[in-house]
């Protein structure tokens, strides 16, 4: 099987879930003697690259150039997959050319979207180019029945496949100490330091309300992105960097390190997919207490018996939710086993023996299907449209590409 995957955020930190769910993803595949290729754009990190390369993923930076518009990029895709006769094309994350390129494929490439996230960014290119996605997949139940119900993809072309996450074994869970009495009790933020959706500046209030709860807590915040400074400076103003922990972005064995020491992870977002860091963190034994939000949270929290449930922006309904369970040892123990069992739901294995099962089966559908013609002159979506003529846009896009290299040289 030779399946190619478009994703324009593998380079350029911070990384979400997205980006693990697909170094996670191709590793697995090529792991299994498939033929993967991950195409995307150079960028300020390879970590992720350098991570899929060592396992036998191609990755594939230079098919763009930065002069290229939106337009031509798509062009050089589309060849560029149809002499590799590719089986199927996976459209992960890209905000243009992976979707501009759908019209252009032969009829013999398979094509699939996955939609990470309940909001526009994926709903409305996936609305536009819905004839051209022979399969698109929510990773989230509510996600799944939005896209049928609202971007015109028929039932039969639809998927629910969740993330899957590395988890710890049973007697790996019965080895997990105790928290002492006198212990810290130790909750986690991992993810994005991002305003936008994942309302990380909360983590500034939330962490006053815990210490106004007057009970030993550690705070430890995982991951990085544009908010880190802001957020630092807001415990340094409310005095709680003594119990406040920045790891800045750790590898992925480190995280499962932490994961083990940890006793409840926050999420505080007001929109989510399925959070893959709640996913592993349950698999983990660690208790989520989230946002109460359509999509992948409530779905599988549970409240009051593998987590907890708080309205968007209320600390201190979290920090309530916290001091509670660091009182009740018992309540600990017993949240801690039930949220690692609806971890088990969400296997790797799992989720790469789905995929693999569904890219197997779309190519076979699509050797099926009578050839279709290009269309290429199928309108762009509205994202990538302008006013502007083609030969402006591209002298403005030289001049861009100029000053960068003279900045960077």
């Amino acid at each position: 099987m030779r399946s190619v995957f478009v994703d324009a955020t593998v380079t350029m930190p911070p990384f979400g879930g997205a980006t693990t769910f697909l170094a996670e993803l191709t590793c697995a595949l090529a792991d299994r003697g498939e033929r993967v290729t991950v195409v995307a754009r150079p960028g300020g990190d390879d970590s992720v690259v350098r991570r899929m390369m060592a396992a036998g993923v191609e990755v594939r930076l230079d098919l763009w150039r930065a002069t290229h518009l939106p337009e031509q990029q798509a062009q050089r895709l589309a060849a560029w997959v149809n002499q590799e006769q590719a089986d199927v094309l996976v459209v992960s994350i890209s905000p243009d050319a992976g979707w501009l390129a759908l019209p252009l494929l032969d009829q013999s490439v398979a094509t699939m979207a996955v939609v990470h996230a309940d909001g526009p960014a994926f709903y409305s290119p996936l609305k536009h180019y819905a004839q051209f996605v022979d399969c698109a997949v929510g990773v989230s139940q509510s996600i799944h029945q939005r896209i049928i119900d609202e971007c015109s993809i028929p039932p039969a072309r639809g998927r629910y496949i969740p993330y899957g996450v590395p988890s710890l074994s049973l007697s790996e869970m019965q080895e997990r100490p105790e928290r002492n009495a006198d212990q810290p009790f130790r909750i986690a933020y991992l993810g994005r330091l991002v305003q936008g959706h994942k309302r990380a500046l909360d983590l500034i209030p939330l962490a006053e309300e815990l210490k106004r709860q007057n009970f030993p807590f550690e705070l430890h915040v995982i991951g990085d992105g544009e908010e880190r400074e802001e957020i630092a400076a807001g415990f340094k103003r409310n005095n709680v960097t003594a119990q406040v922990k920045m790891w800045g972005w750790l590898s992925p064995p480190e995280v499962r390190q932490r994961l083990k020491e940890l006793d409840a992870v926050v999420l505080l977002s007001d929109s989510e997919g399925l959070p893959l860091a709640m996913l592993e963190s349950m698999a983990h034994g660690v208790i989520p207490v989230v946002t109460k939000i359509k999509s992948g949270l409530t779905e599988v929290v549970r409240e009051g018996e593998n987590g907890f449930q708080v309205e968007v922006g209320d600390m201190a309904g979290f920090a309530d939710r916290l001091a509670r369970l660091a009182g009740d040892r018992e309540q600990v123990s017993r949240m801690r086993l039930q949220a690692w069992k609806t971890g088990q739901a969400f296997s790797l294995e799992k989720m790469v023996t789905t995929y693999q099962d569904a890219f197997a089966r779309l190519a076979e559908a699509r050797r099926q299907q009578p050839v279709k013609h290009l269309n290429r002159d199928y309108p762009v979506m509205a994202s990538c449209r302008s006013r502007y003529p083609f030969w402006l846009r591209k002298l403005k896009r030289y001049a861009v590409a100029a000053g960068l290299a003279r900045e960077e040289g």
